[in-house]
Formats: C-alpha cells, sequence, structure tokens
C-alpha cells in the first residue's frame, strides 16, 4: 500500500524506517518503533518534537530529508518487548545510518535471542512492507502541477473538438 497523506498511516504498533534520498539515491537513515504509528510519524514530522527530530539525543534526523516512510507489522508487535526486540533485528538488516535505541529491557534481550523470533523477523524485513509513506515535498508538487497541466491540456483540446463536431451539426 503506497500512501501519499500521513492522516491515513494506520495507528497499530509497527516497525518503521525513514529514508532519504530518491531512486538509486535512498538510503535508510533511520529505523524506530511505535505503538501507534500514526502518532509517531505526527511527532517526526510534522510536531518535530521527538528526540531524534529535535536534536535532544545523540543522533538527529532532519525531517526536511525523509522522503518514505515504510512500516512492517506483525502480530506479536502488540507486545513492547517483542516490538523492541524487531527493531533490533531491523537495524541488522535495514542497516540505518542513525539508531537511537536505548537501554533494552530484559524481556526484549530474551525475545531477541529467540532464534525462531529472530528468523521470522529478518524474513519480514526483507519481504516489501505493509506500507510505504511517499513524504509529500516541493519536487512531488511541481511534478503534479506538470502532470495536471498535461491533462488540462488534453481536455481543452479535447473540449474544443466537441465543439468544433457540435458547431458543424
Amino acid at each position: 500500500m503506497k500512501i501519499t497523506s500521513i492522516p491515513r498511516l494506520p495507528n497499530s504498533p509497527a516497525v518503521y524506517a525513514m529514508y532519504g534520498g530518491h531512486s538509486r539515491e535512498r538510503y535508510v537513515a533511520y529505523v524506530g518503533v511505535a505503538d501507534k504509528l500514526k502518532r509517531r510519524i505526527i511527532q517526526h514530522l510534522v510536531n518535530r518534537d521527538s528526540s531524534i527530530a529535535t536534536g535532544t539525543s545523540a543522533v538527529g534526523l532532519n525531517p526536511d530529508y525523509v522522503t518514505e516512510v515504510r512500516w512492517w507489522e506483525h502480530q506479536s508487535f502488540s507486545d513492547r518487548n517483542a516490538l523492541i526486540a524487531a527493531e533490533l533485528v531491523a537495524f541488522q538488516v535495514l542497516d540505518p545510518a542513525l539508531r537511537s535505541r536505548g537501554r533494552i529491557p530484559k524481556k526484549a534481550n530474551e525475545i531477541y535471542n529467540d532464534e525462531k523470533f529472530r528468523a521470522e523477523m529478518n524474513l519480514l524485513f526483507k519481504r516489501e512492507p505493509k506500507g510505504i509513506l511517499v513524504v509529500p515535498n516541493l519536487q512531488n508538487a511541481f511534478d503534479e502541477i506538470e502532470r495536471l497541466e498535461r491533462r488540462i491540456t488534453i481536455l481543452e483540446k479535447q473540449l474544443h473538438q466537441l465543439n468544433k463536431t457540435e458547431s458543424k451539426a
């Protein structure tokens, strides 16, 4: 599922990856977890009041350079410890430029050390994500305006042809 609107994000638990760059230049900038994905992405990209966006953590992320957010969901993610353990696997698979994981709870570590869990999460993060949010930016707006102008030109030509045909009749 590809979306271009933050309000359309689900408010479910997820591991998410924020990407920078475009096409072949795309890279994983940051991987995080969210109990409520929509709320967390709003914190990062709209309110810009998450520790990663405000610069109050050891690493920082400039929300202006985020081009995509991809997320993965799993039935085990309703357990916060499983969500944190999955994030550790995502760090290995997606290799983000920034990681801001603090202390890992003992239970999350136990889940992470379960080989079956790690293998399942490894496969999850290698597959297509549950969804992709394409973060709107100025270039997207220009591209959309250009696309709409082409459509309007085509429609105007069709309307002109229709009027010519009707005036002959």
